[in-house]
């Protein structure tokens, strides 16, 4: 042990900290609310669905079919519009007409398994009465989608299965036929308007095709496969127009010396580009395949290639004389001539061909200048033309697109456009949809623990209270002496005079080992002189600071030394009552305090059962506490017992209550805080250690008192009594 009193520990941080020990240590402790919230909100949603009346849900499944509907060409349609149909139909479904339509043609409002007012409540003429019967059915009626297919559910919930079963067909019934009904009068409307169209179109194509042919027969323009003219076959003529469209003569003649001139062009460049390549290029270098000699030339090169290969191995193997070699260089000599040769014709052939093309197609230019003149006078009634050809065009292909919906129309009127149909008819359910009893039950008991979850988490984040000897040395910051594990004494213990003494009674137990811990901690302490004065307190009542302060005394006296334990509690004095010392015309401590003539040996009285163990009670409790402890006595009275006992043990009244602690505080020695874990609070251990501030020369610890087994702290008590061969704790 250190020289130094225990000091506390430097920090101003008043900071919370949280562990997942902690957190876990607490939620064990509260899992009562668990076990009570979600087995109980169980069994109440059990109870509850168990008495609810069944209900049945009776599915019918239709399609919309994602064809394209009557529609003009280029209209815009895709997925989007599938979406706004499909949404549209779903919503008529739930629509009040269908909804009124079913319960007129079921007589539903009769029917006391849909109407439970029935006989009242079956006028449909009145509006609420209709109100009323409306909002029943569409209560009991839901209208889903199934994802990714063109298929919804229709379905009705209703007490009756069959009542349930025979609605969902009849609402979907009565949308069919609202459906194709409103789709085939539509369909009637466009073709109508289709009709007034088409003869409006009919005359102004036909004016239209007049003035076409008129200008034709001006600007010699003749159709291609009887384009024009209407569809009566139009003019015919040699050539075609480009794509299958009306030419003009001067437009084809132009088309044909432009594509030539495009032509002559591609071959003059053809011929620069060889004749260059042979002019500027190596003289072994092989020919382009266009060049006319080439596949001569290029043999020779091959050729020339393969003599020049054998010469060299000649030459490697049997040297420049060998007869074969000379013959070898003199066959090369010759072909080299006979390639330059072939070389010079084919410059000649390429020089030749680039001029030629040339003077094409400077022909060629001079050709298109003359068209071109020829075209300038007609240019005006050219562009009436081409506006006029394009107007008809479109004015025919509108006709046309028209025509075939009409006659679509006609043929199948009304019929294309139903885009709904039955896909599968509702069956009597066999099973109640609602309520789900053990799913109900399941959920009851998930919203329970839930609910626990969340009350055990508000009780964590909210409470002050301390719940492990880590987190009371953390908020005192001062060293913990031992922690004293929470314990019992056996119930068939006919003592009730030593009740708390685990020390005495349970000598082999936890308890008492830790009390036997903190006696060799004290013992460990330097103090100077003789004996050691030693008081024990707590922030507020009920943490077994009385408890503690008897075990220590047991604990002391068991090593044969006397022990003084002085109840200092002039309030409320415990000693006495718990120890059941005899009464006694002995003065006690308040007597002491306040009589100068009265002699410390006289108020103290010896345990019969513990030789060693002295005891000062309070037998009379004194007006003024406070003041008669601050008069001096006090002082002379520890005085005299550091020199007639080893050990004086002070029980002192709360802190946080009493101003009395801190006046015995000033003449102790060491100073002994109890807490006791799940009673003491925070705030009240912070206020501890800022009143003890004031005497930083004590030895100043903490005894936790009433540790849950579960908290093996200082290597655990789980495994103590195993370890001893005791069965008490």
């Amino acid at each position: 042990m250190s020289n130094q009193p225990f000091e506390f520990i430097p920090g101003t941080t008043e900071g919370r900290t949280i562990v997942l020990a902690d957190i876990l240590r607490v939620f064990k402790r509260y899992l009562w609310i668990a076990a009570v919230l979600g087995p109980g909100l169980a069994l109440a949603t059990f109870l509850y669905t168990k008495h609810q009346a069944k209900l049945y849900d009776a599915v019918a499944i239709i399609q919309i079919e994602q064809h394209e509907t009557l529609s003009l060409p280029g209209a815009v349609g895709g997925s989007d519009e599938f979406e706004l149909s499909t949404n549209t139909d779903m919503l008529v479904i739930q629509s009040r007409d269908v909804a009124l339509k079913v319960i007129q043609r079921m007589h539903l409002e009769q029917d006391k398994r849909f109407n439970p007012s029935y006989p009242a409540n079956t006028n449909l003429n009145d509006p609420v009465t209709r109100n009323y019967l409306i909002g029943l059915f569409r209560g009991g009626l839901t209208v889903q989608r199934i994802p990714r297919t063109e298929l919804i559910n229709v379905i009705f919930r209703s007490p009756s299965p069959v009542l349930s079963m025979a609605v969902a067909n009849t609402t979907v019934d009565t949308f069919l036929e609202l459906n194709f009904r409103n789709h085939y009068q539509g369909t009637k409307e466009i073709t109508g308007w289709l009709t007034g169209e088409l003869n409006d179109l009919k005359s102004k194509i036909q004016t239209e095709q007049t003035d076409l042919l008129g200008l034709e027969m001006k600007l010699g323009i003749f159709q291609s496969g009887g384009g024009g003219g209407g569809g009566n076959g139009g003019n015919t003529g040699g050539g075609a127009g480009q794509g299958g469209m009306p030419a003009s003569t001067y437009q084809n003649e132009m088309v044909t010396l432009e594509s030539q001139l495009l032509d002559a062009e591609k071959t003059r460049l053809a011929a620069e580009a060889q004749y260059h390549i042979l002019t500027t290029q190596k003289s072994d270098a092989m020919l382009p395949e266009s060049v006319p000699g080439a596949q001569l030339f290029n043999n020779l090169e091959s050729q020339l290639t393969n003599l020049i290969s054998q010469e060299a191995q000649l030459s490697t193997r049997y040297g420049p004389a060998y007869p074969q070699l000379i013959a070898l260089r003199k066959q090369e000599e010759a072909m080299r001539k006979q390639i330059d040769v072939e070389r010079t014709k084919a410059i000649s052939a390429a020089l030749q061909q680039s001029q030629i093309a040339d003077e094409t197609l400077s022909r060629l230019k001079d050709s298109i200048a003359v068209a071109r003149d020829n075209a300038k006078a007609m240019n005006s009634d050219v562009v009436r033309y081409e506006v006029l050809r394009v107007q008809y065009s479109t004015d025919q292909g509108l006709y046309n697109g028209l025509l075939q919906l009409l006659s679509a129309g006609g043929i199948n009127e009304g019929l294309k456009a139903q885009n709904v149909n039955r896909m599968s008819a509702a069956d009597i359910p066999t099973a109640p949809s609602w309520p789900k009893v053990m799913l109900d039950t399941m959920g009851g008991f998930i919203i329970g623990l839930s609910l626990a979850l969340v009350i055990i988490t508000i009780i964590v984040m909210v409470s002050d209270t301390v719940e492990t000897v880590e987190q009371i040395e953390e908020t005192l910051r001062l060293p913990v002496l031992t922690s004293v594990p929470l314990y019992k004494m056996d119930p068939a213990d006919p003592s009730a005079t030593q009740a708390t003494l685990a020390t005495l009674l349970m000598p082999r137990s936890a308890a008492a080992e830790s009390y036997r811990i903190l006696r060799t901690a004290i013992n460990l302490m330097p103090i100077r002189g003789h004996g050691r004065v030693i008081g024990v307190t707590s922030c507020g009542p009920g943490e077994g600071k009385s408890t503690t302060v008897m075990n220590l005394a047991v604990a002391c006296s068991q090593q044969n030394k006397r022990v003084l334990l002085i109840d200092g509690d002039l309030r409320k004095p415990a000693l006495a009552q718990r120890l059941k010392l005899p009464s006694a015309t002995s003065p006690g401590l308040s007597r002491y305090l306040s009589d100068t003539q009265i002699k410390p040996e006289d108020c103290i009285q010896q345990l019969s059962f513990l030789p060693g163990l002295f005891v000062l009670p309070v037998q009379d409790i004194p007006p003024f506490p406070s003041e008669l402890l601050a008069q001096g006595r006090l002082k002379e009275l520890l005085d005299w017992a550091r020199q007639n006992f080893d050990i004086v043990l002070i029980d002192t009244p709360p802190v946080l209550l009493v101003a009395d602690s801190v006046i015995i505080a000033e003449w102790l020695d060491i100073i002994l805080i109890v807490a006791r874990v799940r009673i003491a609070q925070r705030r009240a251990l912070r206020r501890v250690r800022q009143e003890f501030t004031r005497f930083p020369d004590k030895h100043i610890g903490i005894v936790v008192n009433a540790v849950p087994q579960s908290q093996s702290y200082y290597g655990g008590y789980a495994g103590y009594h195993g370890y001893y061969g005791s069965s008490n704790y």
